[in-house]
């Protein structure tokens, strides 16, 4: 199962908005959010490569990056087309 990576920040601007889009997706994919700030959110932020925020990764199931977006925020029906053409070719 794909999962979602959310890296945030409390004084970035466009963060709220991130974590809008992934509330939205929570019933399609598990969703994991990483404040950036703590000790964990920003290793987690390290093992991707993660330099600016937000950023929004979606990992498969051994935590390998299928997608992301790195300091910009893509529309949510992007981010929908993706996982499911993602699902299609896997069957």
């Amino acid at each position: 199962m794909l999962k979602l990576k959310v890296f945030w920040q409390k004084d970035c601007p466009n963060c709220p908005k991130g974590k809008e889009i992934a509330k939205e997706l929570e019933e399609e994919l598990e969703v994991q959010y990483c404040d950036v700030e703590t000790v964990d959110g920003l290793s987690e932020a390290c093992m991707y490569q993660v330099m600016s925020t937000p950023s929004l990764i979606i990992v498969d199931e051994k935590g390998e990056e299928v997608v992301s977006w790195k300091g910009i925020l893509p529309e949510i029906d992007y981010i929908r087309e993706r996982i499911f053409n993602r699902e299609k070719n896997q069957n």
